[in-house]
């Protein structure tokens, strides 16, 4: 058994009409604008709450010229790569002989085995970071949120980092190993990269908010009232005179042109 939303009568089985009987109230569509307004609202507040990040990873990628310019310098390493890697028993490897070479002992063995040799740590240290490249990349988008500092100090100097072991487990692996051009050329630019990114997190990268309303009332403005308490009603008001603003706003630029 229900009652009606609008006089509270009892509804019984018979009642199966959408009307109540004492009232005359649609049962279906009792109260829809409202929940139509709430429902408006609360995809109004959803959208002003991830807009921010959005913007965050707008002006992650492309907010400045010092930002755009860490997307190429994160590209050269790779180029570095193609160059002779290193010499082994004579025979001079870029990154795609070596990993026709790993391709051949098998990837998960490889990896897996990794300390078991110098020369299946040294591909292995080199393949880990040419990945972390990649994943730096992505993290880019994180890189202004809560934690974007840390985030890209540890992984910008720990890509660096396994390239100089993979050198250096390289030379111990035997005496006709010989590490080439390309492996301290990718180091360095590494290194490099990370030095560009501790520049830009100094400097800073500047974020172009989205303005986003929430019933007419600046988000900021909104959130500002729901912190000190403000009810729902009041609020409303506010959003009454705000909605009433902006529509003369619009009328006044229709006569003018």
């Amino acid at each position: 058994m229900a009652n009606c939303p609008s006089c509270g009568r009892k509804l019984h089985l018979k009642d199966w009409r959408p009307v109540c009987p004492g009232c005359g109230a649609n049962l279906n569509y009792f109260d829809s604008n409202k929940n139509l307004l709430e429902e408006s609202e609360k995809a109004e507040i959803e959208h002003a709450r991830f807009q921010p990040k959005v913007d965050r990873a707008k002006a992650a990628y492309a907010g400045s010229k010092l930002a755009i310019l860490r997307i190429v310098f994160s590209l050269l390493p790779v180029g570095a790569l193609f160059l002779p890697l290193c010499t082994m028993n004579g025979e001079k490897m870029n990154v795609l002989a070596v990993y026709g070479k790993i391709n051949e002992a098998g990837i998960d063995k490889v990896l897996l085995g990794a300390f078991s040799s110098p020369l299946k740590l040294s591909a292995s240290l080199l393949l880990l970071s040419a990945v972390l490249i990649i994943v730096s990349l992505v993290l880019i988008i994180m890189s202004l949120g809560k934690h974007g500092k840390i985030r890209v100090i540890i992984t910008y100097l720990l890509i660096p980092l396994l390239s100089a072991g993979s050198i250096a487990a390289f030379m111990f692996s035997g005496s006709g190993n010989t590490a080439g051009v390309g492996a301290y050329l990718y180091t360095a630019l590494l290194l490099f990269l990370f030095a560009w990114n501790i520049i830009l997190l100094k400097k800073g990268i500047p974020v172009k908010h989205t303005a986003c309303l929430i019933g007419g009332l600046p988000s900021e403005e909104y959130f500002g009232y729901v912190e000190q308490g403000m009810s729902k009603s009041e609020i409303r008001r506010k959003m009454l005179v705000a909605l009433s603003a902006l529509e003369k706003e619009c009328e006044k630029e229709e006569t003018e042109e």
